[in-house]
């Protein structure tokens, strides 16, 4: 799943955002399971690109 937010988004907004996707995270925004990746975007608007597996990096589907 992807999922791009402002860069200026406040921490509670980005969390409830997360989780509204489906995003598992705890209160510090840590993928409970599977793995979240998180970079910044290099175009005009400062967005942060959110990037969630369900499972382990480099795990086999089920």
């Amino acid at each position: 799943m992807t999922l791009k937010l402002p860069s200026d988004i406040s921490a509670s907004a980005e969390l409830t955002a997360l989780r509204a996707a489906g995003i598992p995270v705890d209160s510090l925004g840590n993928a409970k399971r599977g793995f979240l990746f998180v970079r910044s975007s290099n175009g005009r608007s400062q967005t942060n690109i959110f990037r969630w597996f369900a499972g382990n990096v480099g795990q086999a589907p089920g």
